[in-house]
C-alpha cells in the first residue's frame, strides 16, 4: 500500500476550509437555488420511475424486484410458511433465469448479470433467514404446548403432527 503523506492534506484543508466557509456566506441565496433544484431533480427521478412501474415499461423480473423491496421485505413478520416457501422458489426461478441469460449471451454484459444474481440472492437471504427463525419460534411453541394451533404452519398438518409426536 502506498503511503500518502498527510501533511499536504492537512495544510490544504486549513487553508482552504475558511475560503469555503466565506465563499458561503457571501453566496448562500444562489447556493440555496442549487439544493432547491437537487430535490427538484430528486422528485422527478422518483416520479419517472413510479410511472414506468405502472405503466409496465420495466421487465417483469424488474418489477417484481421492486416489490419485493418495498413490500415482500417489510412485511415477512405476517406472512406463513407456504408464502414465503412461494416467494423463496420465485426467487430462485429468477436467479436460474439470469443464470441462463448470462451463459447464453455475451461475456460483455457478465457484470450486469452477476449485479443483477446478487440483488436477488440478497432477497433470498433474508426470506431464508426469516423462514429458519420463525420455523424455530413457531416449533418451539408447539413443543410447549401440543395444544397450539399455529397460523404459520397452515397447510403443514402432516408435519406439525409428526413434530408432536
Amino acid at each position: 500500500m502506498a503511503k500518502i503523506p498527510i501533511r499536504p492534506i492537512i495544510k490544504f484543508t486549513k487553508e482552504q476550509g475558511p475560503k469555503a466557509g466565506k465563499f458561503v456566506k457571501e453566496n448562500w441565496k444562489d447556493i440555496s437555488k442549487v439544493i432547491a433544484a437537487g430535490g427538484a431533480i430528486n422528485q422527478i427521478t422518483k416520479n419517472r420511475k413510479e410511472e414506468k412501474t405502472k405503466s409496465g415499461k420495466y421487465h417483469y423480473r424488474k418489477m417484481r424486484y421492486f416489490k419485493y423491496q418495498s413490500e415482500e421485505l417489510p412485511n415477512l413478520n405476517n406472512k406463513t410458511r407456504k408464502e414465503l416457501l412461494q416467494c423463496k422458489i420465485e426467487i430462485e426461478q429468477f436467479i436460474q433465469q439470469i443464470e441462463t441469460e448470462e451463459n447464453k449471451g455475451l461475456a460483455i454484459k457478465k457484470p450486469v448479470h452477476s449485479k443483477r444474481i446478487n440483488n436477488w440472492n440478497n432477497i433470498l437471504i433474508q426470506i431464508e433467514d426469516k423462514m429458519s427463525a420463525k420455523d424455530y419460534q413457531e416449533l418451539l411453541l408447539i413443543y410447549n404446548d401440543p395444544n397450539y394451533q399455529s397460523k404459520y404452519y397452515e397447510g403443514f398438518e402432516k408435519f406439525i403432527s409428526n413434530t408432536k409426536k
